[in-house]
């Protein structure tokens, strides 16, 4: 560059009196000749109007609106837009109308909220005073100092104590929150009193014709979590239920027009127009839907590609500024619209963020912005899922494992004794009170299967909300585009299992033996019923169209399930990819009478009906519950268990000087290179890399260390990879002896993954501190100089013996 490198004056005024632009002096003779570049290309080619133009020549109008995606924007997966109430599907019209008469009912949609000064509002910047103003606050100081020489020591602290609370709050009140919202229908004044709906509003639980609201009464009205004394979650001030809880009415005081960095007041705003509302933080926590309508459904939420996959604990240095934590993190909640909170049952507030880079960034805002307090933050915390594979055929020498080459060791997961190991891949349960024997059986899922069951956690969603509808209404809740991608994806389903030979046995009805999905009834877990003529309690009756008889303890095995898929046996982690069949499921007659037969639903499609009187276990659908977890947990640990770790796509560009130096941070970081290749008329290599998300701490930052900036990553994450090392592994088969030894002191890497994550939730690790408690020191450095100096003499004299009762033998044995 001409300006950067040589600065040749000359040659640059040619260029600038070629273009026709006019440079600043100021600028001209910068010392830093990028601030001389940065005015010559702004001038040349500005950003603004470049933008402006693309926005207005490829953005499409208003007015052209497609009504399919009117329907998608009001209604979610789960429901049809024929199912709503008329006045709501009358405001259909009103959207592709996209009218601003007075007769149209006003509707926008608030996308996120964001923070700015309180100096850069309009009516709150500085204005020069009049004679009188001036007059006003001169006689006010001097009523002040009056004031505070006739006050005593106390009163004067007290004084100061207040002074004190009031600057802290301006303090806390220079940072504002706008809505940024957009105008879809009507127009939106100032003093207009609308509706705010929350993302879980639904107008058919609502009574449009006499609604209970919340006024805009802040003092009045309940919070949400952590939003503020607002009424975020929209309850009235009667407590009512339903849909009520989820709408606020207020009055909008404040409209702008978004106008770069600075905003612009204005007394209303048409459809069409995007703009920024003032004075709706304390009613909305991420995204909500503003209409003077009750009948209009709250829009679909926003939904983002990075999900938040990296957290880490936050609290306060000093205890008292707990309060200030918590405020400001409920501020960073509404500021950032993918980042999640969450309180922990033990007190400890959990940031959840899309990266690294992203959680810098919001701890700043917190340090600086929101709380403004300094932080305490904790050592990432990984997620990781716990899966089963089956048994492998080979061993860590790739040698065939046989009966003959296995050496019988003890049992090498602390988890499961030797008795449970004993009954093989089927595990046998029973309730306390000893009324109901279960056969659970765990199987690891096809990799397709769970690759549709993860991408499909949707349609998943909107199959559990309409089975678990009362009354058989789900057939009308789903439209009919959602009935057949739920109708492709069960051909897909049955497709993925047909292809595997080890799901053979259940060729005939496959899907039909399906009873829940899991965890969360949305996850990759499956609970299968392998009896042979009990088939109630299928998750796809909704799809169906089919009731429900009576389900007996179906809803107590489902929960049971549930809960062991959320937690895992290896370190308390998400299950995903497991199968549990349940192979059998007798009752017997029991000493307090608590069942009426000794039977088998294998054999009989009713369950037995068991007495509603509970003895001193408890009620007999818990006990039910506890023992289907517990079965479900010894099931997966009879299974060859493993680790799945969280991985990240990185994407780098880099010369062909510094590829030996990635390749090697790569390798430290338990990385692998997908592809590589040269972009054509350059020396740059684009690289594409898989890196676990444990081992990507500091790793764009040791990347351009070692390659002194001439290599950038980008990290997007991708999916879960099973970690091949069993955490559990110890040498078997002679050769793995022969090659490891008995103790196979090398690193494992899914057992230190493991037992980080049992340490950090306080489980039990096998872990010896003191292996042998009598060779450790207990004497101090001056105790032993001490003794080693008083018996010197006596030590010599007993090496000397001891050298000479083995020395002397041996030389006459030579001789």
């Amino acid at each position: 560059c001409l300006l950067c490198r040589y600065r040749d004056k000359t040659k640059i005024e040619k260029i600038v009196g070629s273009l026709g632009l006019k440079i600043p002096a100021r600028d001209s003779r910068h010392t830093d000749p990028r601030v001389h570049l940065a005015a010559i290309c702004s001038q040349w080619l500005p950003l603004a109007p470049a933008v402006l133009a693309m926005a207005t020549s490829h953005l499409p109008s208003p007015l052209q609106l497609e009504p399919s995606r009117v329907e998608r924007l009001m209604c979610s997966t789960a429901q049809s837009f024929d199912s709503f109430p008329v006045q709501t599907q009358q405001l259909s019209r009103d959207f592709l109308v996209c009218s601003s008469s007075e007769d149209a009912p006003t509707i926008g949609f608030v996308s996120k909220l964001f923070c700015v000064d309180h100096s850069m509002l309009p009516q709150n910047q500085s204005r020069p005073l009049t004679m009188e103003e001036i007059a006003k606050r001169r006689a006010a100081v001097k009523q002040r100092l009056k004031d505070q020489e006739n006050l005593s020591s106390t009163e004067k602290s007290q004084k100061e104590g207040e002074e004190d609370g009031e600057k802290r709050e301006e303090e806390e009140e220079r940072s504002v929150f706008l809505a940024f919202a957009r105008i879809y229908s009507g127009t939106l004044r100032r003093g207009q009193e609308v509706y705010v709906l929350q993302p879980r509003y639904d107008p058919q639980e609502m009574d449009l014709d006499n609604p209970r609201l919340c006024q805009d009464d802040p003092a009045g009205s309940s919070s949400l979590g952590h939003v503020g004394p607002g009424n975020a979650n929209g309850v009235g001030a009667d407590g009512g239920g339903g849909a009520e809880r989820y709408a606020t009415k207020v009055k909008i005081t404040e409209l702008y027009i978004l106008m770069g960095r600075g905003v612009v007041q204005v007394e209303s705003v048409p459809a069409g127009n995007v703009l920024g509302i003032g004075g709706l933080d304390q009613h909305i926590l991420k995204s909500a839907t503003v209409s003077t309508s009750l009948a209009c459904p709250a829009f679909r939420p926003m939904s983002f590609a990075a999900a938040p996959i990296l957290r880490v604990a936050v609290e306060p240095n000093n205890a008292s500024d707990t309060a200030a934590l918590s405020r400001g993190m409920s501020l960073l909640n509404q500021a950032d619209a993918s980042v999640e909170i969450s309180l922990q049952a033990t007190g400890e507030y959990i940031l959840s963020t899309a990266g690294e880079v992203h959680l810098q960034r919001c701890l700043d805002d917190l340090r600086d912005t929101f709380a403004k307090v300094t932080l305490s933050v904790s050592a990432p915390i990984v997620p990781f899922r716990e899966t089963i594979i089956p048994p492998p055929k080979l061993d860590t020498l790739n040698e065939v494992i046989s009966e003959e080459n296995v050496v019988k060791l003890a049992p090498v997961n602390p988890l499961l004794s030797e008795g449970e190991r004993a009954e093989g891949e089927i595990v046998t349960v029973q309730t306390p009170n000893k009324a109901c024997t279960l056969l659970i059986q765990a199987k690891p899922l096809p990799e397709r299967v769970v690759g549709l069951l993860s991408s499909s956690t949707a349609l998943l969603k909107a199959l559990y909300l309409t089975t678990s509808s009362s009354g058989g209404k789900g057939q009308v809740l789903l439209s009919s585009e959602t009935l057949e991608k739920l109708k492709k994806l069960r051909r897909d389903l049955e497709e993925g299992f047909s292809s595997e030979e080890s799901w053979s046995e259940f060729s005939d009805d496959f899907l039909g033996r399906i009873w829940g999905f899991g965890p969360k009834s949305t996850g990759t877990n499956v609970l299968l019923c392998g009896l042979s003529e009990y088939r109630r309690g299928s998750v796809w009756r909704g799809v169906e169209g089919g009731r429900e008889g009576p389900q007996g303890y179906h809803h107590s095995v489902v929960y049971g399930f549930q809960l062991a898929c959320q937690a895992g046996p290896l370190c308390e982690e998400p299950l995903r990819g497991v199968c549990f069949v349940l192979r059998g499921w007798n009752f017997a007659a029991s000493e307090g009478g608590e069942t009426t037969g000794d039977k088998s639903l294998s054999e009989d499609t009713t369950p037995p009906v068991v007495k509603t009187v509970a003895g001193s276990y408890g009620p007999f659908s818990g006990q039910l519950i506890s023992t289907v977890k517990e079965g479900c947990r010894r099931a997966f640990q009879v299974q060859p268990a493993r680790l799945m770790s969280a991985m990240y796509t990185c994407n780098i560009l880099a010369t062909a000087e510094v590829l030996g130096k990635l390749y090697a941070v790569l390798g430290r970081r338990n990385g692998r290179v997908c592809a590589e290749e040269m972009r054509e008329g350059s020396t740059v290599f684009s690289i594409q890399a898989l890196v676990p998300v444990a081992e990507s701490f500091g790793f764009a930052e040791e990347v351009r260390k070692k390659t002194s900036g001439l290599a950038s990553p980008q990290l997007f994450f991708s999916h879960w990879e099973v970690i091949p090392n069993d955490p559990f592994w110890v040498p078997s088969s002679e050769e793995e002896l022969l090659h490891f030894g008995e103790k196979a002191d090398s690193e494992n890497l899914a057992r230190r993954y493991m037992n980080a994550v049992r340490k950090r939730k306080g489980l039990a690790v096998d872990e010896k501190l003191v292996e042998h408690g009598e060779k450790q020191r207990t004497l101090k450095r001056k105790q032993i100089a001490q003794l080693l100096c008083t018996n010197h003499v006596s030590f010599l004299c007993h090496h000397l013996v001891y050298m000479s009762s083995r020395i002397l033998p041996f030389l006459a044995r030579i001789c």
